[in-house]
């Protein structure tokens, strides 16, 4: 079996903040279920964690940015690690993601490079 990563892109900056109470633990209880269901299946690896859109760039030369908010569409905003044979398995994993009820987002597979 080999680990992907599922790399969260986009989405609300506003979410957390501008959410209902009622629609936060809806939204969360189907992220509970997605994961229930891979961990049943043996496929999570991580469940990862959403990123807070605020961060800090820094290049080689040691130059520090803020990140901008206007690149909220490529900005990394959360994580998932699963197991499947495929990259094309691991694509049918990510597309039942409940991250794709919020609009904007798109999600990044990327192999994890088996290095031992």
């Amino acid at each position: 079996m080999n680990e992907y990563m599922l790399i969260y892109r986009g989405g609300n900056k506003d979410w957390m903040t501008d959410t209902s109470p009622e629609d936060m633990a809806e939204a969360m209880e189907k992220w509970g279920q997605w994961m229930a269901e891979l961990e049943e299946r043996k496929q999570l690896v991580s469940g990862g964690s959403p990123l807070n859109y605020e961060g800090k760039r820094l290049t080689g030369d040691g130059v520090v940015t803020d990140v901008s908010l206007a690149e909220i569409k490529e900005l990394v905003t959360g994580y998932s690690i699963v197991r499947s044979e495929t990259m094309e398995d691991a694509i049918e994993i990510a597309k039942k993601c409940p991250i794709f009820l919020h609009p904007n987002i798109t999600v990044e597979i990327r192999e994890i490079a088996n290095i031992d």
